[in-house]
């Protein structure tokens, strides 16, 4: 069986923010540019809501990595042989907005994979 999140997360590691985590696997700050993948059920999908943070004045960067580089690292589907499967953009997005809690400009993105029930 394939572990989707660390799939996801591998993928994000090859683009140009290499500091990537999944949600609640770190319980410090690190340091910006840095994302996190926060995976959340979804009926029929499992949704991915991408977290990206940078340092504050910082916004074109953040808005091209949000909305460019992502799309691009998604192109290819995931995994390898005859469990590949693609992730799709659900076409929500958030941000930029402060995190107050690291004092960082943030953004997010919905991306989902299918999964059958």
């Amino acid at each position: 069986m394939i572990a989707w999140n660390t799939e996801i997360v591998k993928r994000l590691i090859t683009g140009s923010i290499k500091n990537v985590q999944l949600f609640g696997d770190n319980i410090g700050q690190p340091e910006p540019p840095y994302v996190v993948v926060k995976p959340i059920a979804s009926g029929d999908r499992k949704l991915f809501q991408i977290i990206v943070h940078s340092f504050i004045g910082s916004q074109d960067i953040l808005e091209a990595y949000v909305l460019r580089e992502l799309t691009d690292l998604f192109k290819e589907p995931l995994g390898a042989g005859d469990l590949r499967i693609s992730v799709l953009s659900t076409g929500g997005w958030l941000g930029p907005y402060i995190d107050e809690g690291d004092n960082t400009l943030a953004m997010s993105r919905d991306f989902y994979i299918p999964i059958t029930l």
